[in-house]
């Protein structure tokens, strides 16, 4: 009889990870990661703006300073600087005064004039700092254009309205 010759047994595949096939996972884990932040971006827009603190500028929306320009925002805002120590100086007024107010509170014989009195002066620190706020912005709406001064009633409107556009 003829011997006949068995195939050569099969070496079993490596299977190994290429780098082809890293690329690709790293790929598509990317790809995911993107159409998740998009989709999360589309379901919970940014929050509207709230009407709240103790300053006239809040009249003035991010948005608004968004939507000009960056030289022309660096322009705008140059004015609004010269107001920061004045303003920065009543709220650390309004912060002593209100620790006055505690004190006046937690005296161990109440005197209800002392408290009084430090209400009234936080009150006459209250009335400084608005009354900046207001300048303040009346200066930064003097130097609009006129049709920036239509984008920011726009964005006013928007935000005092709760954020529906007309």
């Amino acid at each position: 009889m003829s011997e006949t010759s068995a195939p050569p047994p099969v070496a079993p595949r490596n299977r190994r990870w290429s780098w082809l096939n890293i690329l690709l996972v790293a790929s598509l884990a990317l790809n995911l990661l993107v159409a998740a932040a998009a989709t999360a971006r589309y379901f919970h827009p940014p929050p509207r703006e709230r009407m709240a603190g103790l300053s006239y500028l809040q009249l003035i929306p991010r948005r608004f300073l968004a939507e000009v320009g960056h030289e022309r925002r660096k322009a705008l805002t140059e004015g609004l600087r010269a107001y920061r120590e004045r303003y920065s100086q009543g709220n650390r007024d309004a912060r002593s005064l209100a620790v006055a107010v505690a004190d006046a509170l937690a005296a161990a014989p109440y005197d209800e004039l002392r408290l009084k009195s430090a209400i009234e002066e936080f009150n006459r620190n209250g009335t400084i700092v608005l009354g900046l706020g207001a300048e303040a912005a009346l200066a930064f709406m003097r130097a609009l254009t006129p049709e920036e001064r239509l984008v920011l009633a726009r964005h006013i409107r928007e935000r005092a309205e709760g954020g529906r556009r007309k």
